[in-house]
């Protein structure tokens, strides 16, 4: 096969081209499992911001029965 001018065998065209296919591959699923890690670590840290925040507003409602029943 002639490529500029120069006799480039076809067969090796066609590995290189495999090769940096697969080195693609390789990174592509190397940044999906990070996402999915980072994922999860966010789902797990809004969870925990939830609970946080329920226990907060308990802390909060059981602090104003505490003042009402002293005003009263």
């Amino acid at each position: 096969m002639l490529i500029f001018g120069v006799d480039i065998p076809l067969v090796e065209i066609t590995i290189a081209l495999a090769l940096m296919l697969f080195i693609l591959l390789v990174e592509a699923l190397i940044v999906i499992i990070l996402l999915m890690k980072q994922m999860s670590k966010s789902k797990q840290l809004g969870d925990l911001i939830s609970k946080l925040s329920e226990t907060i507003l308990d802390i909060k409602n059981k602090e104003i029965e505490e003042l009402d029943k002293i005003k009263r």
